[in-house]
C-alpha cells in the first residue's frame, strides 16, 4: 500500500524536480533534429551519387580487362601484343584519372550540400527570433 505522506514514492529518494516536461525538451531539440535530418539527407543523396558513379566505372573497367585475353588471342606478332598492352594501359590510366577528377568533384559537392544546409539550418532561429 502506498505511503499516502511522500506521494507514494519510496522512503529516502526525494522527488526529482524537471524544471519543463518532456514536451518542452522535445521543442527545444527540434531545431536540432531537423537540421541535422536535412543534412543527413543531402549527405545520403550524395554518397548514392559517389556510389553509382563507383559502380559503373567498375563494371566499365572490368569488361575492359575481361576483353584484353580475347584481343591478345588475336595477335599474330609482338608488336601487336605491345599495342594492345599500351593501349590497354593509357586508357586505364586515363579512366581511372578520369573517375578520379569525378569521385573529387561528386565529394566537394557533398561537403557543399552539407555545408549549405548547416549554415541555412543555423539561420533560421536567429532570423526567427529576430521577428518576435
Amino acid at each position: 500500500m502506498p505511503d499516502k505522506t511522500n506521494g507514494g514514492r519510496a522512503e529516502g529518494f526525494p522527488a526529482l524536480a524537471a524544471p519543463f516536461g518532456l514536451e518542452a525538451l522535445m521543442e527545444l531539440n527540434r531545431p536540432a533534429l531537423a537540421a541535422m535530418a536535412q543534412v543527413n539527407g543531402k549527405v545520403y543523396e550524395n554518397l548514392a551519387a559517389m556510389n553509382r558513379s563507383w559502380a559503373d566505372f567498375l563494371n566499365r573497367r572490368l569488361e575492359k580487362d575481361l576483353g584484353v585475353p580475347q584481343q591478345l588471342a588475336a595477335c599474330k606478332s609482338i608488336r601487336d601484343v605491345y599495342g594492345v598492352y599500351a593501349e590497354f594501359f593509357q586508357g586505364a590510366v586515363a579512366d581511372y584519372q578520369g573517375e578520379l577528377e569525378e569521385i573529387t568533384k561528386l565529394g566537394k559537392t557533398l561537403a557543399d550540400d552539407a555545408l549549405q544546409a548547416m549554415q541555412t539550418r543555423s539561420e533560421r532561429p536567429r532570423s526567427e527570433g529576430r521577428l518576435n
